[in-house]
């Protein structure tokens, strides 16, 4: 008994030690033009985005929280952290359990803190001091030494590469063989995704995945891949593919409802900051053009209901909206292999694409030249 009581009563400040989170004390000084900045951080337990807020009171501010150690982390400067874009004056850094200190004086650097804030200090030292010695003449002149030896070297390559081949088609050509040999492996599917790649080769990966077993194509993996595929026909002067999906206020919209009209199919999300970024040029060019056979349906690859309608209030975009809320697996971006955002397509009357991908001062040039 008495030694159960000894062996729990060493191991209580061991426990209580484990239970407590980390905090960090952040305190930004000399800042200018600034009321509130917001601090976001990508937690240590699961690299989900943290923001926390603080307001800036002559030229300063601090913000004290728990979080789960250390991470990478972000002071922003915007009134409201979901409606403003990008600001140049945004400073990225590691914040670390303890206090960190960032002067904004002028560019703007971690300059001290606590025990880990001290050791990350050390760490960029000498990671500067690890670049010095390309900033050297010696190591210069040797460079141009090698750099005068490229057009040589790239002659041998290309000799060298006509003999044996370029080791990258034999890296192809495994696991190309790999899939023909294993058709029901899950491995020869995961290998068929990697090998496709954002802008796979129909004519190489089609096959392919029509070699696979039943069990596999039927696999939601396989039916993406094969949706990718199918957006890869979706060039220019081919014919869209319909879909259809929930507006804001869950009534349901097709691609086919636009028929007879000239219409932008744009793909975007209210956490995308270059789709932000574009909305006002679609905004001046839908007012512009609207009276003139021209609509826009927005896709939106949100997954939260609540940011999207906000982002649409608040960016003024008054033409007609959809998602089925499934974020980047949205069935409508898929269907047309979109891989990044913003993201669109021009369709003519006859439901035909005649651009994609238009932005800005080109969007508004395409749209004056067809709808004149």
């Amino acid at each position: 008994m008495k030694r159960i009581l000894i062996q729990t009563l060493l191991l209580a400040p061991l426990l209580g030690f484990s239970q407590s989170k980390p905090s960090f004390e952040l305190e930004g000084k000399n800042i200018k033009d600034a009321s509130k900045v917001y601090v976001l951080h990508y937690s240590f337990d699961d690299d989900a985005q943290v923001i926390d807020s603080a307001i800036v009171k002559d030229g300063s501010f601090t913000l004290k929280k728990e979080f789960a150690g250390t991470a990478y982390a972000g002071v922003l400067f915007r009134n409201q952290f979901e409606s403003q874009q990008a600001n140049p004056k945004d400073f990225f850094f590691y914040l670390s359990p303890g206090k960190t200190v960032i002067d904004f004086a002028a560019k703007p650097k971690v300059v001290d803190g606590g025990v880990e804030t001290k050791r990350y200090l050390k760490y960029l030292e000498e990671m500067e001091n690890s670049k010095a010695i390309f900033n050297t003449a010696e190591y210069k002149a040797d460079r141009k030494e090698i750099d005068s030896l490229k057009e040589k070297a790239r002659v041998l390559q290309s000799a060298l590469d006509a003999k044996y081949g370029h080791p990258g088609e034999g890296r192809i050509k495994t696991k190309i063989d790999f899939i023909k040999s294993n058709p029901s492996s899950d491995m020869s599917l995961v290998l068929l995704e990697t090998l496709a790649g954002s802008e796979p080769d129909v004519a190489t990966i089609e096959p392919l995945l029509s070699s696979l077993s039943p069990e596999l194509q039927a696999t939601n993996k396989a039916k993406r891949l094969a949706s990718l595929l199918k957006g890869m026909e979706l060039k220019i002067g081919a014919k869209a593919f319909d879909f259809e999906q929930p507006d804001t206020e869950g009534k349901s919209i097709k691609l086919s409802d636009f028929k007879g009209k000239y219409v932008l199919v744009d793909f975007w999300a209210s956490w995308c900051v270059p789709c932000r970024k574009e909305n006002p040029n679609l905004v001046a060019a839908y007012n512009k053009f609207k009276s003139k056979n021209f609509e826009i349906l927005g896709v939106s690859l949100d997954n939260k209901k609540d940011n999207w309608v906000k982002a649409i209030a608040e960016d003024k975009l008054t033409w007609k909206h959809v998602s089925d809320l499934k974020g980047w697996r949205n069935e409508a971006a898929e269907m047309y292999a979109v891989r990044a955002v913003p993201s669109n397509v021009l369709l003519d009357p006859n439901g035909v694409i005649v651009a994609k991908d238009l932005r800005g001062e080109e969007l508004e040039a395409t749209l004056a030249k067809i709808l004149k």
